[in-house]
């Protein structure tokens, strides 16, 4: 007979998306200071994908207290404007990449912005450059 382990409360966790995983920043046991820390980050950050949800002790598992079962509470998603409230018992799907969302949605991605070249620095280290070779010929080649 296994010893009965002692009940774990519930955490909530705050994660932001990081390439085609999440980063967990953050778990706390409070509902109210979890939302409170995940309002800000998504003010800190609102280009950025947040989510919180509701870390539940997983007792069946194998792994003594490093499995939970989770449910979604809330995302953010910037490209939504505000954030999308989870249903109960449902955990978010994996993000997908933009040209997947371009290719649902029928739009184009965006072409990536074009940026200026710093023309007069640019002539002006090429100047430089030549100037300083020039010198350097005249002095070693020119004492000849």
């Amino acid at each position: 007979m296994s010893p009965q382990r002692p009940p774990q409360p519930t955490r909530f966790a705050i994660q932001k998306a990081r390439g085609k995983g999440w980063k967990t920043l953050e778990v706390g046991e409070e509902l109210s200071q979890a939302k409170a820390r995940f309002d800000r980050m998504v003010g800190v950050n609102p280009r950025a994908y947040f989510r919180l949800i509701q870390l539940d002790y997983n007792a069946d598992s194998a792994y003594e207290g490093m499995e939970f079962n989770w449910t979604l509470i809330e995302l953010h998603d910037p490209t939504k404007g505000g954030p999308a409230k989870g249903a109960p018992g449902r955990g978010a799907g994996p993000l997908l990449p933009t040209k997947a969302v371009a290719a649902k949605t029928g739009r184009r991605p965006k072409a990536k912005e074009a940026v200026a070249l710093p023309f007069r620095i640019y002539l002006a280290v090429v100047l430089i450059g030549s100037l300083a070779g020039v010198l350097a010929y005249l002095h070693f080649a020119g004492g000849r």
